[in-house]
């Protein structure tokens, strides 16, 4: 197998010669071009590094994905489009699915010819995921499946849902839930847009009308959705974790670099110390991580803790940066000293979710306190 130092050489070479693209502020068009960036990645060879080769990947370790990850994001180069695809769902489609699953669709997510999105939120099930409500009936081959979902990122362009179903209400609520991969095309299938505070729309609600889907589209068995669903999560949070230390890290530079020549002042002084001791902290937080994606542990209560401490890192590193525009950073255009207003801008926006996607951060404490410290329910 290649070694690390190997590796990160043959990436840093590749991505000087790549010319990596501009990145659009526009939403539609900024969707284009990551697409066709994966689909550039994927053809060199740079995506799926640690998945099996049987699913289309490399079949390298996790420690080699991070070392890529970390030179793309140094290299200023954009993520690939298909994210939700290949780190939420496709680990999960690589570990439990079937050989027509894995050979059929995994090959398009990795390239990005299909983008995936993940149907797991509901209106009334959030934070209590295992509360949902959108069911599925057998009928013969199929499954028909009604209900809702929301917050469902990038739903209205997606070409296949890994969707979580009640197929038997009358267990408890965890034991009656089942695993479906849905063809967005299928009829009675509507995906609308939600647009938010960013001016982005890329999270959508999605209802499904009696929308058939084949038996051959469960993921694991019946009824047995949730062990699978958890480790969907834990793959999110993991991932999540280790890419967005590197692309904080990278925005941090960035902004020092942007805000020299300013006259120095204790509050600039003090927003950039708060800013690299929180990132010292993740930084320590995710060698933990890597370790436990390389030792193959799988899905943890740990999970969560990195979950809770990201959100934490990122809302206080984007908004000292924010912060630092003083009064002005709200008008689009704008170049107070020197910082281009619209990426942090969108980004400090942006990362007021992170204490709800993937996970609620009340949730997360729930966990990290009943299987980690052992803390009764009430």
């Amino acid at each position: 197998m290649e070694s690390l130092d190997a590796f990160r050489a043959r990436a840093r070479a590749w991505l000087a010669e790549a010319e990596p693209p501009e990145v659009p502020l526009d939403h539609d068009a900024r969707f284009a071009v990551l697409r066709q960036w994966q689909k550039t990645l994927f053809e060199a060879g740079w995506v799926g590094i640690a998945w099996s080769c049987e699913a289309g990947g490399q079949g390298l370790t996790h420690s080699h994905q991070l070392v890529f990850v970390e030179e793309l994001v140094r290299a200023r180069a954009p993520q690939p489009i298909g994210l939700i695809g290949l780190e939420v769902v496709g680990p999960s489609i690589d570990r439990y699915g079937s050989d027509w699953q894995r050979t059929e669709l995994l090959p398009r997510l990795l390239s990005g010819d299909d983008i995936w999105c993940q149907g797991f939120s509901e209106p009334e099930a959030g934070s209590d995921l295992a509360s949902l409500r959108t069911r599925a009936v057998v009928d013969g081959d199929d499954l028909l499946v009604s209900g809702q979902k929301i917050w469902t990122s990038w739903a209205h362009v997606a070409q296949w849902c890994a969707l979580l179903v009640r197929t038997d209400p009358s267990v408890r609520k965890q034991a009656g839930i089942s695993y479906l991969l849905v063809d967005m095309s299928s009829p009675g299938v509507t995906a609308r847009p939600i647009r938010q505070m960013t001016g982005d729309g890329e999270f959508c609600e999605v209802f499904f009308d009696e929308v058939r889907v084949p038996r051959r589209n469960l993921l694991g068995a019946e009824n047995e959705g949730w062990a699978i669903a958890t480790h969907t999560l834990g793959s999110e949070r993991a991932g999540a974790t280790l890419r967005r230390r590197v692309e904080l890290e990278v925005a941090l530079d960035d902004a020092i670099t942007q805000l020299r020549g300013r006259p120095e002042s204790p509050r600039v002084r003090a927003a950039l110390g708060r800013c690299h001791v929180a990132m010292r902290v993740l930084d320590a937080q995710t060698r933990q991580t890597t370790a436990r994606l390389v030792a193959g542990t799988g899905p943890t209560p740990l999970d969560s803790v990195d979950k809770l401490l990201l959100n934490d890192v990122e809302q206080t590193v984007l908004a000292e940066i924010a912060g630092l525009l003083g009064p002005l950073r709200a008008v689009p255009g704008s170049r107070p000293h020197g910082l281009r207003s619209e990426r942090w801008v969108h980004e400090h926006l942006y990362s007021r979710a992170a204490s709800i996607y993937g996970g609620s951060a009340q949730i997360q404490r729930t966990i990290v306190a009943e299987r980690l410290l052992g803390l009764p329910r009430d």
